[in-house]
């Protein structure tokens, strides 16, 4: 399924009143990092460490009616790798948000287009965990969305979401599970009621299909002995791999959201889910030429596999702000896209710390866990598995500078383990990032 996103700008500002006052939105913005780390591939035992330059320009631009906004962001990250030049990268991303508000309904609309770094974005509940190649990763997805108030107290929301990612793979990584390009669509429609100002109930039901393929052909030449007669010969070996895979799931769970205060909320949701996955794994091997019966073409390999898989769907919430600073905690588990070849089943834990040390500094800290397992029963295969657990915990301290400009300094300390290898890299940073927005006033039409 391919999903044009080209002329989504242009045909969301003609669904505009012209008659309204608009707030125009230009918003410019700046940041600069450098980081050191000490294992940037997560390796076993780190061959080196590098230092990074990251340099991101950005702009928001849009605009804010009575009943409707619309909201794009642009933003360039130049990756400088020094010392290592073949991973620097520049990273384009665009997003783009529109929501219209009327008396008994309301419609959002999201995309995104971007082209980003693998090794930026592979440690994450959507990623594989491999770090060991500079890979170009575009992702295309769309999401609308609408939601209709059937009295005081009930809503439908109605949702849908498409989300396309493909590596730009070289031929030595083309059946590489790990750089698996994939496609994943959702369908989902939720209930909310509203039994107070303070609590609300919730009941949603989904379906999603995901598609993941990885298709590659390699030769090589090389020189054997051939036993009778004895003679050296020249051979051509040629290997053609073919992975697919596609899962659907029906999802089904509720949920509840509880404000305890202005400053407290806590949200809760649990269900089910039904996962059937169909896999298919071959591979054909041939020689040229042939010499029978010393060197001759293999039979072709084809494995088949379905499966089915049920499993628990979960979120967990609990903000707090106040004058002192704030926290979250957050816990969860559900089903991800994934780009090593299947989707992962995630459980994650979160929680950060914030807290206002003066009216300028700022200090606070951060943890996460997050594991990751396949849902289908090949790739849970030793050869082939991709489970893998990751850990992080990142303090760090904020000093505004000026209205307009922010330096922050951190830490990070990064553990993951795949299950397969049975052993843990682990990795630090530190980093420094020098942040300017301007002040601009919006224009009033």
């Amino acid at each position: 399924m391919k999903i044009k996103t080209e002329f989504l700008l242009p045909a969301l500002v003609l669904f505009s009143n012209h008659c309204q006052a608009f707030d125009w939105l230009l918003q410019p913005d700046f940041s600069a990092t450098e980081r050191y780390t000490d294992n940037l591939r997560m390796q076993i035992t780190p061959t080196r460490d590098n230092l990074i330059t990251t340099l991101s320009p950005g702009l928001l631009l849009g605009y804010i009616a009575e009943n409707q906004e619309l909201k794009t962001s642009f933003k360039w990250n130049e990756l400088i790798y020094h010392g290592e030049s073949e991973l620097d990268f520049s990273e384009k991303i665009a997003n783009a948000s529109h929501q219209f508000n009327a008396e008994r309904f309301k419609t959002d609309l999201s995309a995104q287009y971007a082209e980003q770094s693998s090794i930026n974005t592979q440690l994450d509940p959507e990623g594989s965990g491999n770090l060991q190649i500079q890979v170009p990763r575009t992702t295309r997805s769309v999401s609308p969305g609408i939601t209709y108030n059937l009295t005081e107290q009930n809503a439908v929301q109605l949702g849908y979401n498409y989300v396309d990612v493909k590596f730009d793979t070289t031929e030595s990584l083309a059946d590489n599970l790990g750089f698996s390009d994939y496609d994943n669509q959702q369908f989902s429609a939720t209930f909310i009621h509203t039994y107070s100002e303070r609590l609300s109930f919730n009941l949603t039901g989904a379906y999603s299909k995901f598609n993941s393929s990885n298709d590659s052909s390699n030769s090589r030449s090389f020189i054997t002995f051939i036993p009778a007669p004895p003679f050296l010969v020249g051979l051509n070996q040629s290997r053609t791999t073919s992975y697919e895979q596609s899962s659907t799931t029906l999802f089904y769970q509720a949920g509840l959201q509880y404000l305890f205060d202005e400053q407290t909320q806590f949200s809760l949701s649990a269900g089910m889910r039904e996962t059937e996955n169909r896999t298919r794994y071959s591979q054909i091997v041939t020689f040229n030429p042939e010499y029978p019966p010393y060197i001759t073409n293999p039979e072709p390999t084809e494995i088949n596999d379905t499966s089915t898989a049920s499993g628990h769907v979960f979120s967990a919430n609990l903000t707090r702000n106040s004058e002192w600073g704030g926290f979250t905690l957050n816990a969860g588990q559900q089903l991800n896209p994934s780009s090593s070849g299947s989707q992962q089943q995630s459980t994650t834990f979160s929680a950060n710390l914030r807290y206002n040390l003066s009216e300028r500094w700022t200090t606070g800290v951060t943890a996460s866990y997050l594991m990751s397992e396949s849902t289908s029963t090949l790739n849970n295969n030793s050869n082939i598995s991709n489970n893998r657990t990751y850990t992080t915990l990142t303090p760090n301290i904020r000093w505004r500078w000026t209205p307009e400009i922010n330096l922050e300094l951190s830490y990070s300390y990064r553990q993951q383990e795949f299950d397969a290898l049975g052993q843990t890299a682990i990795g630090n940073n530190l980093q420094l990032q020098f942040s300017y927005q301007p002040l601009i006033n919006r224009q009033v039409k």
